[in-house]
Order: structure tokens, then sequence, then C-alpha cells
């Protein structure tokens, strides 16, 4: 069974009774459908889909689908403080569990922050994949030429030898990103990576800025599959990526890793983990 919430226009609506015991589906507030009503809606310029988990009376999970319309017109600043006063009627809802408020201002938080962050602009059309790599740096000077003006180094000391951390005698913290998805067509509205698929679009946000680019791996039993380079990114861009034939290859249905590494991490640096997540081919 699946039960459903709708915000439309800033208000919370029930829409079924899945987390009713047997109740007929009402609106959460008295004045709700009437709201709701005068407003003219527009869902094609601003709308907003999110879905929550619960425990029904039976004891079963349940899934229920929250989704917001703006309203005909509307700016896109607008939209925002509609999102915004969406969160505060959820918060002061009397009648809506706790566990599903928690969700749906967790998620309408998460979209309004989204929104308020600059995204890659790439051109249209544009692969990922054929991209150009970062820019590599520029040779060190040789040890021997640095050292060749100096004495003699001394034969002994009493200081101890350092401790090498790994081949690249160094280790950077693992890049900070976030993924999620959305269908082909919707790539303005991700929500969060369940199943990943030939047509999944993979939404990547950098947590921090990374100037020499990203290096993006797909993993499969501990196997890289494929790799993509992006260009540098701000702290708070996003970049849109598709899944690459090969993680496909050979399967219909694994479970594959997404890894990050920052292009500019010292050699031995472990790539820090995405997600992982179920493969649909």
């Amino acid at each position: 069974m699946r039960g459903s919430f709708k915000i439309v226009g800033g208000m919370v609506l029930l829409v079924s009774s899945a987390l009713a015991s047997g109740a007929a589906p009402r609106s959460s507030t008295p004045t709700a459908a009437a709201g709701a009503g005068s407003l003219a809606q527009d869902c094609e310029a601003h709308s907003f889909e999110t879905t929550i988990h619960l425990t029904g009376p039976d004891g079963k999970p349940h899934e229920s689908k929250v989704h917001m319309c703006g309203t005909k017109g509307q700016s896109d600043a607008d939209w925002v403080r509609t999102l915004q006063d969406a969160v505060k009627k959820t918060a002061l809802s009397p009648q809506m569990p706790a566990a599903a408020k928690e969700q749906i201002i967790a998620a309408v938080n998460a979209e309004i922050t989204r929104l308020s962050i600059p995204t890659l602009s790439l051109p249209a059309g544009t692969d990922i994949t054929k991209l150009p790599k970062a820019n590599t740096p520029a040779e060190s000077v040789p040890l021997s030429r640095e050292y060749g003006s100096l004495g003699a180094l001394p034969t002994a000391t009493n200081v101890e030898p350092p401790h090498v951390l790994g081949p690249g005698g160094m280790v950077a913290p693992p890049a900070r990103v976030t993924m999620r998805c959305a269908a082909a067509g919707d790539e303005d509205r991700p929500g969060v990576c369940d199943t990943i698929d030939r047509d999944t679009v993979m939404v990547l946000r950098a947590d921090d800025a990374y100037p020499r680019g990203l290096e993006v791996r797909f993993v499969r039993h501990g196997d890289s599959r494929a790799e993509l380079d992006l260009p540098a990114l701000k702290q708070g861009q996003t970049a849109s990526l598709r899944l690459p034939a090969a993680v496909c290859r050979g399967v219909v249905r694994s479970k594959v890793e997404v890894q990050a590494l920052g292009a500019n991490s010292p050699s031995g640096t472990v790539a820090g983990t995405v997600g992982e997540y179920d493969l649909r081919c």
C-alpha cells in the first residue's frame, strides 16, 4: 500500500490513509484544501517531489510521496520562499507524525540549499567523458640539482628517520562530494540515488573546491570499470554525468560503487567513496 502527502502552494495535504488507521483521506489542516483550491497551480515551472518511509498501523513499512507545485507566474525567488513556508507549515502541523515531519523538512531544506548554489554550465550536448583532463603540474626540479651547491652532508645523525605513509609519501583527505540521481530531462529535480541504470542522470555536487578537477571511478567487486575526469569545480557547483557503457559490460544486475578523487591529490591517495548503489543494465 502506498500513502501520499502532497504539498500544494505551501500547504501540506494528506492524500491517502497510509498513516492513519482506516481513516478516510483528509487535509492536515482545516483550511488546507480551501487554500490549495484558490491558487492557480503550475507544476511545469516549479515542482518538488520526494519519498518518505514510515511504519503503518499494521507494523509494516509504508512509502509515501510528497509533491509540491508552484503557482502560475511565480518567480524562482518566490518559489524558494514557498519552500521555506512549506517547512514552517510542516513543522507546525499537529496531525502529521514526527517521523514524516523530519523527512519532509530535511528533503525540502536540501532542495532550498540546491537552488541557492550556482551550477556548472556546460555547452549543450557536451559529452562529459570527452572533457579534457586537468592540467598536469609542472615537473619539479630534480633533487640532485638542488643539492649540487651544498657542502657534504653529515654521515650520522641522532634524528629518527621519517615514517613514509604510502607510495606518495603523504595522504590527502578524500574528496567530499554529494551525488543525487534524476531521470533524463528532469535533472533539475534530483533525488536520493537508490538504483543506477543506463538512463540515470547522476548530479554530482562538489562540497569542497577542486580547482584541478575530479576523477570519478565506477567500481564493481573491487575493480574499476570506468573513470570520468571532471573539469575544475568550485565549492557548491554541480556536474551532470551518465553511466559509462563499460560499467554494464557482462552483467544485467549488480552493485556499483562510485568513488571520487581530487585531480591534484598526491600519488597513493585513496579515493573517497560517494556511495554504493544497485546497478541495473
